[in-house]
């Protein structure tokens, strides 16, 4: 039995998971993004970059770097307007635990109590919700056959990791990873993404 009623995501979010995940038989009910939330409920920050694999483990220094220092630049817009520590409001998710690491070090690097945020694996955070998630996909150029989160065409990691998000479900990654015309997980993602104007080159 599935419990058809969906209350925590903004209705922009949660549509994915539906679509993705549940053949259309969840019903949003907390209702649209309300005007003036500080993000929109999708969106994705293009990161020029590529991954590194080193004793196969999965890491991008770009991504991360960037993670910490956006979320250090929109500390003080996101703290005034939920009026609450930004360690409670934010999430940051990966596919994989040495970007986990690494995420937590460049966090800490930029003044972020990284003891009180939650920081992991998507898996890891199953069950937990932030009023913004931000999810560091780590792949890049020439790493789009071996995606983990598309594996099998499978929903379970986008359809977590998305749904971890109250309001906003922020993507760090190249844009060119996302196909979408593929029949894929991530290609569906990113139908329902809008592209930020910012970028970051390193």
């Amino acid at each position: 039995m599935i419990l058809t009623e969906h209350r925590r995501c903004n209705n922009e979010i949660i549509e994915y998971c539906n679509n993705l995940a549940y053949k259309g038989m969840l019903k949003p009910m907390k209702g649209k993004a309300k005007e003036g939330q500080p993000f929109p409920p999708m969106l994705l920050m293009h990161v020029e970059g590529n991954s590194s694999v080193v004793n196969k483990e999965r890491t991008n220094i770009h991504e991360a770097q960037f993670i910490a220092t956006w979320l250090a630049e929109t500390k003080q817009k996101i703290e005034s307007h939920y009026l609450s520590d930004i360690e409670n409001l934010v999430g940051v998710i990966t596919p994989f635990k040495a970007q986990k690491r690494l995420l937590i070090w460049q966090l800490k690097q930029v003044g972020f109590d990284v003891v009180r945020m939650k920081i992991g694996t998507v898996h890891a955070l199953q069950g937990a919700e932030k009023e913004i998630v931000l999810f560091s996909t780590v792949y890049g150029d020439g790493d789009v056959s071996t995606m983990f989160f598309d594996k099998g065409n499978k929903p379970n990691i986008l359809n977590v990791a998305v749904s971890r998000a109250k309001e906003s479900f922020i993507v760090f990654g190249n844009e060119r990873i996302f196909n979408e015309e593929a029949k894929t997980p991530s290609g569906l993602l990113r139908s329902y993404l809008q592209i930020s104007s910012e970028e970051c080159v390193l």
